[in-house]
């Protein structure tokens, strides 16, 4: 089968690999619709080796392979989103998988040698595997788990209903989180964008405001009178947006900072000491509450409620993937999410 692998710094190629082999454990899933996250765009950017198989989280399919000990629900020819990164790898059984904080696991600190979905199918365990509803197309499900991270944020850093927000970043995390902080009730939503056709398409998913990072402090704060309830971050990288975010915030508001920083960043601590911030750091999704951010994710947009699908705005067949990271890393392209279809 086709796999997209990266070779070098900015380097896509396309692959035969062997299809995944049947097993008494994992899944096989067909790939429908992957997405290509920011996530995927920092190593795109800053890893000089070849990988060892392929990446990929953001997917819809159709399962092909369960497990003979499978006694779940799910059957074959089943749609699902997938959970590649967290309850698709850990091993169920340790304090932190049985509270539900699947990335936690202890036993999988590092991820099993399947590939993801930037390939025609990968292999998971069934127990992330999430059916979609048939309201939902396959282009809405390869967008539940971004959404899915947004609402862990939202759900994490205990947004309240009619509550003021900032988003800083307009990229596809960005956007979705102004999706889901919408569906999920809060009151009026600020977005700090660097791009003009980002700013545009916040102001079109209902954001009160969107501003460039350099008018985000004066505007906001003079806006909300001092600063939203909550601040999320989703930009990461080696952007200085933790010490805005601690300026968006009002005294004694929240930052939840989404955004991955791989390298070391200089923060200002004192500025939120002073203001006497609460900060948090949410990753991925789990459990909370008893409900899985996927399941709430799934029924956000089967409500009509998250209109995820307005952020596509590019679709390429796999065999095109190394051109489609290329717009995707871009954004004088006019890119948000970027969409491969086998």
């Amino acid at each position: 089968m086709k796999a997209a692998i990266q070779t070098g710094l900015r380097q896509i190629e396309m692959f035969d690999i062997d299809e995944p082999g049947l097993s008494d454990s994992t899944a096989i899933v067909r790939t429908r619709v992957s997405g290509i996250c920011g996530s995927d765009l920092h190593p795109y950017h800053g890893r000089a080796a070849r990988q060892k198989a392929q990446d990929g989280h953001e997917v819809a399919g159709i399962i092909e392979h369960l497990p003979s000990t499978y006694t779940g629900p799910l059957t074959l020819g089943d749609r699902v989103a997938v959970d590649t990164v967290c309850l698709g790898i850990s091993c169920g059984a340790c304090a932190y998988c049985q509270s539900g904080q699947y990335f936690h696991c202890v036993e999988h600190r590092e991820p099993p040698p399947w590939g993801g979905a930037f390939a025609q199918a990968f292999e998971r365990r069934p127990a992330g595997l999430f059916k979609l509803p048939d309201s939902l197309t396959d282009e809405q499900g390869a967008l539940v788990e971004p959404l899915a991270v947004a609402v862990h944020g939202a759900r994490w850093a205990r947004m309240k209903p009619g509550g003021s927000v900032a988003i800083i970043g307009a990229g596809s995390i960005g956007l979705i989180t102004l999706i889901a902080a919408r569906a999920m009730g809060a009151g009026p939503v600020h977005v700090v964008a660097r791009h003009p056709h980002q700013a545009a398409l916040a102001m079109e998913l209902g954001a009160a405001s969107a501003v460039v990072p350099e008018k985000a402090m004066d505007t906001i704060r003079a806006a909300t009178r001092g600063g939203v309830d909550l601040v999320f971050e989703t930009v990461g990288g080696h952007a200085d947006t933790i010490n805005l975010a601690w300026d968006l915030a009002r005294i004694q508001g929240t930052v939840a900072i989404i955004g991955i920083f791989p390298d070391k960043v200089a923060v200002n601590l004192l500025r939120p000491v002073i203001r006497e911030l609460w900060a948090t750091f949410p990753i991925c999704y789990g459990i909370i509450d008893g409900v899985h951010d996927f399941e709430v994710a799934i029924d956000l947009i089967a409500s009509g409620k998250a209109p995820v699908e307005r952020l596509v705005t590019h679709r390429y067949p796999l065999s095109d993937t190394p051109e489609a990271f290329r717009v995707a890393a871009d954004k004088s392209t006019g890119s948000v999410k970027v969409h491969l279809i086998p």
